[in-house]
């Protein structure tokens, strides 16, 4: 079968809106020149890179300038052919302005020539406060939000411009597609078994196993399948806060292990069911709640507390569950599963709930109906914003799967009552079925004039 043709993506926009920056983020390294002063890039830049085995090209182009210099006349020439020559569009746009006159006149434009184009803002420094200007709406987009020189959420546009070639992807060879893995981190502190429960799902002794703690000193990937599904574990050092590590070596290892975290697909979070959580699982737990990934909680060796399924360690068990999930209450969302590394119990449950937490997120939720599940919820129960007010939002959306973002467009910015917020949050992730993904929310209003 003769090789498909890679695509080309082509990152397009007015001067200073950050495209040289977003184009080294996606590709990997510093291959554009950044500055700060408008028209810096003048030629094209064409690098390959790829996402998920799969290879693209990426362009960055000049900024567009709407006079009738000759050299800028040539850039903006040479920008509508490689548009036209593209087979994806990434537009451009400065988070931190109002949406320009000509730039709104361009984006229209270049949405003739190439209708498959990804809105992006940039410069989102601090999603959490971040409110788009009310010019961006005259150009009804659904935008992906990014800070490039922060490197935040610019994982978005990858899983964006996955998405947009699927049909490319679906027609490459099956070996081609099964080359798409989902990549989960095992983690959680020193000696709960981390490296044991990788042995049982691997049946052999790949990884070391010892009940000294701080044993594991890097990231270990390993690949595993399971009902045609590839996965690759990555067995991660135990993290300890870096005071108490005294070596050097394990501490690289650590910092390494909280990085690999931000990068997994799904994560699994290992403790002993047969102890208290202390303050060194909450150190990772909210480790984990920062980095936003989809979470599954292994709790390991129920072997010590339990010799049978008997009622009496059925009761014991749910005692022990309840005052895990009483400690980490902010887990709300994640199932937790009681497993031993020792017998094996419900170890490969914990691969079956990772497939299905990225099956969900691989798919699509309509829109249609996301509104009507929040439509439902608000009759069940008044929503109140920290104003104390109804909380009725006009239209609701989905801005991101991952991490997964759900946009109100209300009437008011204001955030919701945190008890509130999380009765919504729970029923969404009830009615959408999100088991094991955390979701959050962004309130935004369109200003009257």
């Amino acid at each position: 079968m003769s090789k498909a043709r890679i695509p080309l993506i082509t990152i397009i926009g007015v001067p200073n809106t950050g495209k040289s920056t977003l184009f080294n983020r996606l590709i990997g390294q510093r291959k554009a020149l950044v500055h700060t002063d408008a028209g810096m890039t003048r030629d094209i830049y064409k690098k390959s890179f790829a996402i998920n085995g799969k290879e693209f090209y990426l362009q960055d182009s000049g900024g567009f300038f709407p006079d009738s210099h000759i050299i800028t006349d040539e850039i903006n020439k040479r920008i509508f052919k490689e548009a036209q020559a593209s087979d994806l569009i990434i537009f451009l746009f400065d988070g931190k302005r109002d949406l320009l006159g000509y730039e709104k006149d361009l984006f229209l434009d270049i949405k003739k020539i190439n209708p498959n184009i990804i809105p992006v803002v940039n410069k989102v420094d601090n999603p959490e406060t971040f409110i788009l200007s009310p010019s961006y709406y005259q150009l009804k987009q659904d935008f992906l939000f990014v800070s490039a020189e922060h490197n935040l959420e610019v994982e978005t546009v990858l899983e964006a411009i996955e998405k947009k070639f699927e049909n490319h992807i679906k027609s490459m060879a099956k070996a081609d597609i099964e080359a798409a893995k989902t990549r989960i981190s095992i983690v959680g502190k020193p000696n709960v078994g981390k490296s044991s429960i990788v042995n049982k799902i691997l049946q052999d002794d790949l990884v070391i196993v010892s009940p000294i703690p701080g044993t594991t000193r890097d990231s270990v990937d390993l690949e595993v399948k399971r009902y045609n599904k590839t996965f690759i574990l990555v067995d991660n050092a135990g993290i300890r806060k870096l005071k108490k590590v005294k070596e050097r070596t394990e501490s690289a290892a650590v910092i390494r292990a909280e990085k690999d975290i931000r990068s997994a697909d799904i994560v699994i979070f290992v403790i002993d069911i047969s102890k208290r959580i202390d303050q060194n699982d909450l150190l990772i737990a909210h480790k984990i709640l920062k980095s936003a990934r989809p979470l599954v909680v292994a709790c390991n060796k129920w072997d010590l507390v339990a010799d049978a399924d008997t009622d009496t360690d059925k009761r014991r068990g749910q005692s022990l569950l309840s005052r895990a999930k009483e400690k980490l209450n902010f887990f709300y969302f994640a199932p937790f599963i009681l497993v031993s590394a020792v017998t094996g119990k419900n170890i490969f449950n914990l691969l079956d709930r990772a497939a299905a937490i990225h099956t969900k997120l691989s798919g699509k939720i309509k829109t249609s109906y996301l509104n009507k599940v929040v439509l439902q919820i608000s009759k069940e129960k008044k929503i109140l914003t920290e104003t104390n007010r109804p909380f009725n939002p006009r239209y609701v959306s989905i801005e991101s799967y991952r991490p997964f973002f759900i946009r109100f467009h209300a009437g008011s910015s204001h955030k919701l009552k945190p008890f509130h917020e999380i009765y919504l949050k729970k029923r969404i992730s009830e009615a959408l079925d999100l088991e094991g993904i955390p979701v959050f929310f962004k309130i935004s209003s369109k200003k009257k004039k």
